[in-house]
């Protein structure tokens, strides 16, 4: 039975212990949590470790903290109801007891019966107070599922690959603030084990799986949203905690990939590959950010199954690989695009020659052939993720893992290598000794020209010839707002100019700024500049 928490606060022994013998005596009902000897003791203990209390009894007169600065206080921090306790039959102390919210005045010395009859009305209240706090949970708990549903809604539109106009974007603002990272977790070889059984069976693993990554997702504690995706594969959002750090958010995902596969591994008849995006804090470039994830996908190709892919600071890590020599030649890897992005020619040569080296020392030419394929792919990633203009020239892309049959030695090896690499490198020297167009200016000046059309972050990035993720980290960068800010703010100043010197409708404005529907256009007018654009002329001709 639930019972009714009771804190005590009198600073004479005899009376705080008595009062509490005169609530215990009111029924089951009572429960006495605590009791203190003045205010400050009762204020110490619950900013030390708060705790729920349903009322409070307290003297008035006590030394450093009185009842009715307690009272005071402790409202701004929990939710109970009070009750004061005095030997001074003073009008003035009733008055501001009733107006910081006590519930009754109780004058000492205190008669049984009537503290009875007081307790027992006290107690209807609070068992009232009970039932609204579980209705409000109830309802609370609704409307954060259907809130969760609609998002969940909007995050499988934006993985689906469709191109929305950016301004559709506008629901990633009830997303919690935060630093956000997307994962897929696709089967791997479906088709196989989909064909090796009876449909009902598959879709029980389907199942399966996909309950083993709820309940993990569940185990994190943290802000998460799943979804289905196409061709058995999930999709999950997951969202870093107030003041957790970047590192220690990067870790919590990994730890919680690396069970998942473990998990499913053990359980299933199959495994998962996943791929996970960097960190990230405006979801309104998610459909980027999807379109990266499901790129990074394709490299199990090369890498094979059961693999972590992550991208981090522009280059493809391969997490789980049991290669002999994995380690060193894939920190070997990261070395050699570390030396070309510092544009460290001596370095750039240096890495390239330890890393043909310690291929030297592999076994098996399979084995040499996925780190060189390896290296292709981190070094044609690099270029396109950094390069704000990218060509085929450039990336000359080569059949590197045929580099050995084509190859008499390791030192016929290390030239082809070197000089692969040292053309890129030189390329991208001459690139960044070239005047470089601003290209935050040029997509804006895009942006202005196209207000009435669909806007997509995928088209400005590629008027700009960038990598579109890279081009909004730039874009706020340099402007300190997003791109959905930009082309929403431009849309509804230029609808403001439309207003004041044309007699276009709303709707016909609506049209021409890029919003087709005309009540989502007039609401961020609203928001803008305090009035409906139907009546925004009006008032300033007033």
């Amino acid at each position: 039975m639930k019972k009714i928490k009771t804190v005590i606060v009198d600073d004479e022994n005899r009376i705080r212990r008595g009062i509490e013998k005169l609530v215990l005596s009111c029924g089951e009902d009572w429960e006495v949590i605590a009791l203190f000897g003045d205010g400050i003791e009762l204020i110490e203990a619950y900013e030390k470790e708060p705790f729920e209390f349903d009322v409070l009894l307290t003297d008035i007169r006590m030394p450093v903290v009185d009842g009715l600065t307690l009272i005071k206080k402790m409202k701004k921090v929990a939710f109970f109801n009070p009750v004061v306790i005095s030997g001074f039959d003073d009008f003035n102390y009733l008055q501001v007891a009733l107006r910081e919210g006590a519930l009754d005045y109780i004058l000492k010395p205190i008669d049984r019966e009537e503290f009875k009859k007081q307790l027992d009305v006290l107690r209807q209240k609070v068992k009232i107070q009970w039932k609204e706090q579980e209705q409000t949970i109830l309802l609370e708990g609704q409307a954060r599922k259907l809130g969760y549903v609609k998002q969940v809604e909007k995050l499988i539109e934006a993985t689906k690959g469709f191109e929305y106009d950016i301004s559709l974007l506008d629901w990633t603002s009830d997303f919690p603030k935060g630093t956000y990272t997307l994962i897929q977790i696709a089967i791997d070889k479906p088709l196989s084990y989909s064909n090796a059984m009876p449909k009902e069976e598959w879709r029980t693993w389907i199942l399966a799986n996909e309950n083993i990554i709820g309940e993990l997702l569940q185990d994190s504690k943290r802000d998460f949203w799943k979804w289905r995706g196409e061709a058995s594969c999930f999709w999950a959002l997951l969202c870093s905690e107030e003041n957790e750090s970047e590192e220690k958010f990067k870790e919590e995902i990994r730890n919680f990939v690396h069970k998942l596969q473990s998990t499913v591994q053990n359980l299933l008849p199959f495994t998962n590959s996943v791929a996970i995006s960097q960190s990230f804090e405006d979801l309104s470039y998610l459909q980027t950010i999807a379109n990266d994830v499901l790129a990074l996908m394709q490299y199990r190709a090369i890498f094979g199954n059961n693999q972590i892919l992550l991208q981090d600071s522009g280059e493809i890590l391969m997490v789980n690989h049991e290669l002999r020599n994995a380690g060193k030649l894939q920190q070997l890897i990261q070395q050699i695009i570390q030396a070309l992005e510092r544009m460290n020619e001596e370095e750039l040569k240096k890495r390239l020659s330890l890393f043909t080296d310690e291929l030297h020392g592999l076994r098996l030419s399979s084995e040499a052939e996925f780190f060189l394929q390896s290296l292709s792919v981190q070094l044609i990633n690099y270029v396109i993720k950094c390069t704000p203009r990218v060509n085929k020239d450039l990336l000359d892309i080569r059949d590197t893992a045929n580099l050995l049959s084509k190859t008499k030695n390791i030192e016929e090896l290390n030239q082809e290598l070197e000089s692969w690499v040292l053309a890129i490198y030189q390329k991208l020297s001459a690139l960044n000794k070239e005047k470089v167009h601003n290209e935050t200016a040029l997509a804006k000046e895009w942006i202005l020209q196209h207000l009435k059309d669909n806007i997509t972050i995928e088209k400005i990035a590629s008027h700009v010839y960038m990598n579109p993720t890279y081009f909004c980290e730039c874009f706020k960068s340099e402007t300190g707002e997003t791109v959905l800010d930009f082309v929403t703010r431009s849309r509804i100043s230029k609808a403001r100019e439309l207003i004041l010197t044309t007699n276009l409708k709303v709707y016909e404005i609506s049209e021409e700024v890029g919003y087709t529907d005309t009540k989502y256009f007039s609401k961020l007018f609203k928001k803008y500049y305090g009035e409906l654009p139907s009546k925004y002329k009006e008032k300033l001709k007033a």
